[in-house]
């Protein structure tokens, strides 16, 4: 049975220009839309990478996402995200209108781009890096670099650096290009001893770097990339926008506390032996505490994952553990905590509750202040290693040195400061080892994203992961 459609002869002339366009007769298509139910629709075209929109950070969606909607939510905009595979796919959505706005490529605009192009600031930079299989040899020499291909992503200024680096050499180094802009193909390349050599940014690599123990840097190469957002001036009301939220960047820590999120636990040389071991304790150890984390976790409103972190963190899965200051167990209890809490802190499932029972507690006590919660959780963790008291000492401090208290952006710096008497003579509970307290804390963000991007990866520590990080229902007092 055929149907058939009647079409008014006002819609004739629309149908021909369909058809003629189909036919290739001519170039036209429908205006994009600018509004969403008289909300202004902002387009933003961003390569497929890590610190855009990420994959195994458990900390948000992604340092350039947050940022982009810290930006529409404040100046009313309904965000579209584009995915592009290349730079030159965001550069070409630019130029024809598709986007309003560019974000996460490094380096400038093309000088082919025919539409009028407005540079915001630099926000971030990043240098080449030349990484190598730890199958094969490191960098030799630099004669090396033009006898093996150099396997690289397709943002330009990776080959640009290269180039630039051959110029000192009496060889031309050459490279072998994966599709699209993601590091992990690359990494993976090697790690799998597919090729010797990459250059990648060192940006990306660090927060890529400790799920490829088989790739390491071999040396940094070329001048910093800067990074920008990139937008047509053509929109006034937009370029008006974008303008005055970079300039109120320049006056308050909103940038430097996003950066501090998603980056600030990043060491700056990976310990490849202390990655080895967590991997390893994940497959033997957890096992054995594995349903007991779980329950004291839910139990809490504790993420069980982050839970395991700090167990390792703090006794490395060894039941009878002791340190040289006498807090013992699998959560390295104080004799006195033990003994408020009720538990024998030798015993596993013990310590592992009243662990769990203790962190809720600090937690708790950071209520009345409305801290954002991954701040909140960073304050309950440095108060689990130095005490309620010392964290509430640096607040304070922090305050009386014309910070808010309310950031570990701002309590990370001044923490180590309580152990200087010029410091902690101002302070109600006196002297502590603050500089302990920003390094355990740091330690266990660090393994908390080791974890989750275990997972994320379906690695073989997923099969004990996997279930940590769904435990926790929407809703619950946890920060994921």
């Amino acid at each position: 049975m055929k149907t058939r459609t009647m079409i008014r002869p006002r819609e004739w002339a629309t149908l021909i220009l369909l058809i003629a366009a189909q036919c290739g007769l001519i170039l036209w298509e429908a205006p994009r839309p600018t509004h969403v139910d008289g909300v202004p629709l902002l387009r933003v075209a961003a390569p497929r990478m890590e610190r855009v929109s990420t994959t195994i950070s458990p900390y948000g969606p992604g340092f350039e996402h947050e940022l982009l909607a810290l930006f529409a939510e404040g100046r009313g905009y309904l965000l579209e995200m584009i995915e592009v595979q290349t730079p030159a796919e965001a550069w070409e959505a630019l130029h024809s209108g598709e986007v309003d706005l560019v974000v996460g490529v490094g380096g400038v605009e093309p000088e082919s781009l025919e539409s009028p192009v407005v540079a915001g600031p630099v926000y971030a930079t990043s240098r080449p890096v030349l990484v190598h299989s730890t199958k094969r040899y490191t960098l030799r020499n630099e004669q090396d670099m033009c006898e093996n291909p150099i396997l690289t992503t397709e943002q330009h200024y990776l080959t640009d650096s290269l180039q630039e680096e051959g110029q000192g050499l009496d060889c031309e180094p050459w490279t072998d290009k994966v599709e699209g802009v993601r590091v992990s193909p690359v990494l993976d390349t090697l790690n799998e001893d597919r090729a010797r050599f990459a250059l990648v940014d060192d940006w990306s690599y660090s927060l890529w770097q400790p799920f490829f123990l088989g790739v390491k840097p071999a040396r940094s190469m070329g001048k910093e990339v800067s990074y920008r957002w990139f937008w047509r001036s053509a929109n006034s009301e937009l370029h008006a926008d974008l303008s005055r939220f970079w300039e109120e960047r320049e006056g308050d820590s909103r940038l430097a506390v996003l950066h501090e999120k998603y980056f600030g636990f990043l060491p700056e040389d990976v310990d490849y032996y202390d990655v080895q071991s967590l991997t390893r304790a994940l497959q033997s150890a957890l096992p054995r505490y594995h349903d007991t984390i779980l329950k004291h976790g839910r139990k809490n409103g504790i993420d069980p994952l982050l839970l395991t972190a700090v167990i390792y963190q703090e006794s490395r899965f060894v039941a009878d553990a002791t340190s040289k200051t006498g807090v013992r167990g699998l959560m390295q209890l104080t004799q006195n905590t033990a003994r408020v809490l009720g538990v024998d802190r030798l015993d596993p499932v013990q310590a592992i509750d009243g662990g769990a029972r203790y962190l809720k507690m600090l937690w708790d006590a950071f209520e009345p202040m409305e801290l954002e919660p991954w701040d909140r959780w960073f304050f309950t963790l440095a108060s689990y290693n130095q005490g309620l008291g010392h964290v509430y000492d640096a607040i304070a401090l922090s305050k009386s040195m014309g910070g808010t208290g309310s950031t570990w952006h701002e309590l990370k710096k001044v923490l180590p400061l309580l152990a200087w008497q010029k410091y902690y003579s101002q302070t109600k509970h006196g002297y502590t080892r603050g500089y302990e307290a920003v390094a355990f804390v740091e330690s266990i963000r660090y393994y908390y994203y080791i974890m989750h991007g275990l997972v994320s990866l379906s690695r073989p520590e997923a099969e004990y992961l996997g279930p940590l990080v769904s435990a926790i229902p929407s809703g619950w007092p946890a920060v994921i």
